[in-house]
């Protein structure tokens, strides 16, 4: 069987309330597995305390730890996230840490070649190491998907410029769009104006912009579709836009029609921010019940 597979940091996030697994490819993984789909992730965690508990809560959560690397040099990644008033967090990841060095090996090149769809954000590539071994599995990889995921000071637009080209869908924020674009054009535009002029200049047909409380936007087959957003108490938007994603492959793997996947990924998303963390349980019945009231 064909799987998706995420690339990039696993780590452990350092909220007021005290850590808890996450990194965007763990946070991801994690939603797509409690929809019941195949999914791997390729990363790296030190031979520490924090490295051995990730991996039992991984194994726990019935994830594959297959193609996580262990480092003998650098220890396990920590981020601390503070969240204001309205839960938008805000993360310092500390640096360098074990996932800065995934290397490539022949398993993981024999699991991006057989799979179905190959998750990797931005900011694994912070480092040499892991950036490599991410072009290099692009490169094999069958279908793309660029979660561009920006975080201050570790991009640049040569390098988003350059993965996006290598993509076959890319999923943004508003923000994010709203910086990249300028690549392209020097007046802001419409979001439609937008999602045209990346999805020409990269040749990358498939698009999804979220708007956290407006809801999101997805453009496929020349065609736009729009999901208001959910209204629910904000706790924390951590791990909201990974779910996000999670749920907009699971559609994508069910050949679900486009609409009906992004009303069920801002109904996701908007659960997870109605909880503490990356990671929490959301149930079926919830996602259901928060559906029905659409």
């Amino acid at each position: 069987m064909s799987r998706v597979v995420s690339f990039g940091e696993i780590l452990w996030d350092k909220l007021p309330s005290g850590k808890v697994p996450g990194g965007a490819p763990l946070n991801f993984a994690y939603r797509l597995n409690s929809f019941q789909n195949s999914v791997s992730i390729v990363s790296m965690v030190g031979d520490d305390a924090l490295g051995k508990e990730l991996i039992e809560f991984l194994k726990v959560s019935s994830l594959d730890t297959e193609h996580i690397q262990i480092s003998n040099i650098y220890k396990t990644g920590e981020v601390n996230v503070s969240v204001d008033k309205n839960g938008i967090a805000d993360y310092d990841i500390l640096n360098p840490v074990a996932w800065d060095n995934i290397l490539l090996n022949s398993k993981n090149i024999a699991l991006i070649k057989n799979s179905s769809i190959f998750v990797f954000g931005s900011l694994i590539c912070r480092n040499i190491t892991s950036r490599k071994t991410l072009k290099e599995l692009i490169k094999i990889s069958p279908f793309k998907l660029f979660d561009i995921n920006l975080r201050s000071p570790y991009y640049s637009m040569d390098l988003i410029e350059e993965l996006m080209i290598s993509s076959d869908f890319i999923k943004f924020n508003y923000e994010e769009i709203e910086e990249i674009c300028t690549l392209y054009i020097k007046k802001k535009g419409t979001l439609e104006n937008m999602i045209e002029t990346i999805s020409e200049k990269t040749k990358t047909k498939n698009i999804c912009v979220t708007m956290g409380e407006k809801g999101a936007c997805y453009y496929t087959n020349n065609s736009f579709y729009y999901q208001d957003g959910f209204k629910i108490s904000v706790l924390d938007t951590v791990g909201a836009g990974d779910s996000f994603i999670a749920t907009l492959v699971e559609g994508i793997l069910n050949k679900t029609k486009p609409q009906e996947i992004l009303k069920k990924a801002c109904a996701v998303a908007a659960l997870v921010a109605s909880k503490e963390g990356a990671t929490p349980l959301v149930s079926a019945t919830e996602i259901n019940d928060l559906l029905d009231k659409k």
